[in-house]
């Protein structure tokens, strides 16, 4: 299916009557003011009388009249712009929120592929910096965008009507204009994007060097990370003054051009009365001067509005570019299917992250999991551990071969009915700010406190969490949860996946911040209490994983074997390798 071609529009759609209004009083006002140079022209032309002794009177009830007139309008104007910046503001900032919500989900539903493409800092700069950037735009942008062509239309049409001599000055100050601007924003742009790509990197190095924190003070590594954000931070400053610089260079040619405009309308006016004896022509170039500042007004305007596209346009093609994101992970959602046991099986599954990429991460992959059993998974560094439960969570999806989960193509499940019957807790242990209670009940929501109080008892924090903890469940976890050790970080989040009650619970090296007292009793709670469950573990310890029903062995993405504990010491040399380094290390 051909994606669809991304739109401001649907993120206005909400608050279309706030904007059309805030278009109509924005419109209305301006015809307003643009009426008050020509009734002022009419003012002074017909409510002062000419007499024939060169002597001047004026039609006092005339100029009340349309003084009157001009104070209305002034008024209404004022109370009308007024209005045009409220609305404008509300379906600005509501386009904001839109735009803003509709983009967080998008990465929520995000493939692990698309995350990789786009990187955590370049996610949070796009969601939150770009999209301010386009919502102040929109906010600043409507009022000018839609008064200046206006104004320039109707300025420059009331100007040649009051005076066709002295147009001239229009025609040789605009075209000159509109050139300089097209320049200024052909050499703005690139600038910008320059900008926000510089911001990622100042993001990232930033978010790096806080979380990063201890190690960096452990290995005094202090100065080096300055020099290292000085130097980004720099980066920032220098495309930050080359943009700015063009943009004031079009505000000072914007004012010199008004003042030559200025000075040539007053030359060609004051010869033309001088040689003419045109007594009008004094009132004519008043109300010309007002039209010129409108036009040059509007000029000024517009070249704004372009400036400030310009900066948008690169914020604008960066979210445009997570929305037209292609999620390569297909939903199911119309179906219907349950997941109705725990069993596994992967068929001739090869898979590589890159498709143009000559080697696989797993290459011919074949094992069954009956439901219920407790699996382990052991393998060296970068034997794509890992990549093999991702794949059964459909984070990656699979071009050859195979994965059935009782009895049935993973595609053939919804991602919810997926996801919701598979649980895993992760290598790093990730608990989100709030107390103990809401972090377990991110895991099921409906839970009661039986049963957050029996899943802690099975992963084994139950006994910290009221004895060890000031305020028991209630008590706040701070940001990463670093008010609590790795290891009850570790077991909390394996309580949350429990609350889950999912039929395959999956745990990534969760047990490698364990005393193996702990590590034993957990997995004593977890065959006894939950024989249902198939338990898959993750580990580059034996013993954590000796008394699976089953081990696989990954070798650089191939299976070596698969057995017991007992069966591999005697039929993989992978797997006896691996022991004996362990268990003579516990010896010594």
């Amino acid at each position: 299916m051909k994606q669809k071609r991304f739109s401001l529009w649907p993120y206005i759609r909400p608050y279309k009557a706030k904007f059309f209004i805030a278009c109509i009083c924005i419109v209305v006002e301006n015809a307003l003011e643009i009426s008050l140079p020509f009734l002022m022209d009419i003012l002074l032309t017909k409510g002062m009388v000419h007499q024939n002794d060169g002597s001047y009177t004026y039609d006092a009830g005339f100029v009340f009249m349309m003084g009157g007139i001009m104070i209305g309008f002034a008024i209404s104007a004022f109370f009308l712009g007024l209005a045009s910046a409220k609305f404008t503001a509300k379906a600005g900032r509501g386009m904001g929120f839109e735009l803003r919500k509709q983009e967080y989900q998008k990465i929520q539903n995000f493939s692990f592929k698309n995350l990789d493409h786009f990187r955590l800092n370049s996610l949070m700069t796009r969601m939150t910096n770009d999209v301010q950037i386009i919502s102040d735009t929109f906010c600043s942008v409507l009022r000018p965008l839609l008064r200046a062509p206006f104004q320039l239309v109707f300025a420059i049409t009331f100007a040649f009507i009051i005076s066709s001599q002295l147009s001239i000055v229009f025609a040789i100050v605009v075209p000159t204009l509109a050139i300089l601007l097209i320049l200024i924003v052909m050499l703005t742009r690139p600038q910008f994007y320059k900008l926000q790509a510089s911001l990622d990197r100042i993001n990232r190095t930033t978010n790096e060097s806080l979380t990063a924190m201890k190690l960096i003070r452990a290995n005094a590594k202090r100065d080096y990370e300055i020099e290292k954000f000085t130097t980004v931070n720099s980066e920032v400053k220098s495309i930050g003054q080359k943009a700015l610089a063009l943009l004031a260079t079009n505000m000072g040619i914007m004012n010199m051009m008004t003042y030559v405009c200025i000075v040539g309308i007053l030359l060609i006016g004051g010869r033309y009365a001088l040689r003419y004896d045109d007594a009008n022509m004094a009132n004519h170039i008043a109300s010309f001067l007002s039209y010129t500042n409108q036009t040059l007004a509007s000029l000024i305007m517009l070249s704004n509005v372009f400036m400030m596209f310009t900066r948008s346009s690169a914020s604008l093609a960066r979210v445009k570019e997570v929305f037209e994101s292609e999620n390569e992970i297909k939903d199911n959602k119309d179906s219907t299917l349950e997941v109705e046991n725990g069993s596994v099986e992967f068929k001739d599954v090869s898979f590589k992250y890159n498709e143009n990429a000559e080697e696989y991460v797993l290459k011919d992959i074949n094992f069954t999991i009956p439901s219920g059993h407790f699996v382990g998974i052991l393998g060296e560094t970068g034997s794509s551990k890992s990549t093999l439960i991702y794949l059964m969570e459909r984070f990656y999806d699979i071009k050859e071969g195979e994965i059935l989960i009782a009895n049935h193509d993973i595609k053939e499940y919804s991602l919810h009915e997926l996801r919701e019957q598979i649980s895993i807790s992760f290598q790093a242990p990730r608990l989100f700010t709030g107390t103990v209670r809401e972090n377990l009940l991110w895991g099921n929501p409906d839970a009661t406190q039986e049963e957050i109080e029996t899943a802690c008892k099975i992963a084994c924090c139950y006994d910290f969490i009221v004895n060890s903890l000031d305020h028991g469940f209630d008590t706040m976890i701070s940001q990463g949860g670093n008010n609590v050790s790795g290891g009850q970080r570790q077991r909390l989040c394996i309580a949350r996946a429990l609350l889950k009650k999912p039929k395959i619970l999956i745990l990534d090296d969760s047990f490698s911040a364990l005393d193996r007292i702990t590590e034993g009793q957990l997995k004593k709670n977890l065959k006894n209490y939950l024989p249902e469950m198939t338990k898959i573990v993750i580990s580059q310890k034996v013993s954590t994983i000796a008394d699976a029903d089953n081990i696989i062995v990954l070798d650089n993405g191939h299976i070596s074997n698969i057995g017991n504990s007992e069966f591999l010491k005697e039929h993989d040399h992978i797997y006896q390798d691996i022991y004996k380094i362990q268990t003579e290390g516990l010896a010594q």
